[in-house]
């Protein structure tokens, strides 16, 4: 790292203080609360604390000290550049994948161990390769005999159920009837069932947040799985598509599969929790919701739900040159940079509705070309499946609103000026009534 230093000695180094606050209250929170797999009790420790709130007025005061630049900070024993400027994480985004990519060490580390020929984790060709791959087959949602229309069938028949008989809407079930829809979605309805795929991809998950750096014992059969729905082919499935899509020797098909189903899986489950428990808390918003036709209005609320609560608190890449930041400052190649979405999505000193839930500035403001807001990442590597996500989130809130009220039960937002920084998804629960 010394080296690092004798280039750059004019990007500003945090102070040993500051340094222990990052990691007590960046770092090490994340790491706890799984990186990969979120756990529920440290999770539902974490949110007891605020730890994200203290985070925020943290990395605030560092923004405001070091005016907005980039500021080099420890991460543990590692040296990471942090970036707050959303004009910054713009530019750092979009210099991938050729100047910087997006699998540092630790997050390769973790990856490899269930998705190891995943595109987010790829470079040079072999990103290229898997990059067109993936955009081919999960593009086919939205043209003139795509999928949208059986996309949107699978989401209804699957939400319908949920709440029906309980009265209640709460983390289990909603996220059982996101999983069944996703295994439909992409591998056929011959996979509707398949827990035991779901759950392999559950426990290698779990692994993966001690970042032990070799690919799981499970790797081998869950692959298997996976391969021989894309031999069946399903019609409707995004699967389906796989043999009209660019291959080559590097695309590795069945190994994109993986990524695809933890991000509309998890992923997509809590983001569209968040997003119902905000409306049950919003009567006015609900109403407006339940009116849109479009459902325009009803996706700004899921992105709402995504901004205010971020499911990849950060964002980790690497330099694989030298950059020319401008102003004779250099960053060196082998450089990590960070990206802390939690702050950047809540910053008061840049967002005048930072803490509200605030639907309109999707529809009718500037967030989404906002640099600071990345759910989805931004730039040649942002998620090439965010228009399957928001499609499948905005029909699942759709079903689960129409012809029935919804009210709060954990959490009630009482301040919807000041809305928490952190909200356990684990304990969500919204009253469904007929």
């Amino acid at each position: 790292m010394s080296g690092v230093h004798a280039m750059s000695e004019a990007f500003s180094k945090a102070t040993i203080g500051e340094n222990a606050l990052f990691n007590s209250l960046v770092v090490v929170p994340n790491v706890v609360q799984g990186l990969f797999r979120r756990r529920s009790t440290p999770v539902a420790a974490a949110t007891l604390a605020d730890v994200d709130g203290k985070a925020i007025s943290f990395l605030g005061s560092v923004d405001r000290r070091y005016q907005s630049r980039p500021v080099w900070v420890r991460m543990g024993l590692d040296e990471a550049l942090l970036v707050l400027n959303p004009d910054d994480v713009a530019r750092v985004l979009d210099a991938s994948p050729g100047q910087i990519a997006a699998d540092p060490d630790a997050k390769r580390k973790g990856m490899v161990h269930f998705q190891p020929d995943a595109v987010t984790i790829s470079r040079g060709e072999e990103w290229s390769s898997r990059r067109r791959f993936t955009e081919s087959v999960l593009g086919k949602v939205g043209p003139p005999g795509g999928l949208t229309e059986r996309v949107e069938q699978i989401t209804r028949e699957e939400i319908e159920p949920v709440g029906a008989e309980t009265g209640e809407i709460s983390w289990q079930p909603w996220n059982k009837a996101i999983q069944r829809i996703t295994r439909r979605v992409i591998l056929g309805d011959a996979a509707a069932g398949d827990w035991a795929l779901t759950d392999t991809l559950e426990r290698m998950m779990s692994g993966a947040n001690s970042m032990p750096g070799k690919p799981s014992g499970d790797l081998g059969a869950f692959t298997d799985r996976i391969a021989a729905y894309i031999r069946r082919a399903e019609k409707g499935s995004i699967a389906g598509f796989f043999a009209d899509a660019p291959v080559d020797s590097l695309t590795a098909p069945v190994g994109q599969v993986t990524h695809w189903m933890f991000a509309m899986g998890d992923t997509l489950a809590i983001n569209t929790l968040r997003g119902l428990v905000l409306l049950a808390n919003h009567q006015e918003k609900r109403e407006h919701a339940i009116a849109d036709g479009t459902d325009e209005y009803l996706q700004a609320c899921l992105q709402e739900a995504m901004r205010l609560w971020p499911t990849t608190p950060m964002l980790s890449r690497e330099t694989i040159t030298e950059i020319d930041w401008g102003g004779g400052l250099t960053i060196p190649a082998g450089t990590q940079v960070v990206v802390v979405n939690t702050y950047g999505h809540r910053n008061k000193e840049r967002l005048d509705f930072a803490d509200r839930f605030a639907p309109e500035e999707w529809v009718d403001g500037d967030a989404g070309s906002y640099p600071g807001f990345n759910a989805f990442s931004r730039g040649p590597q942002g998620c090439p499946g965010s228009n399957l996500a928001l499609l499948i989130g905005r029909v699942a809130m759709r079903v689960a609103l129409e012809g029935r009220t919804i009210e709060a039960k954990q959490p009630i937002l009482r301040d919807p000026a000041s809305l928490p920084h952190m909200m356990d998804y684990f304990t969500a629960k919204i009253v469904v009534k007929d």
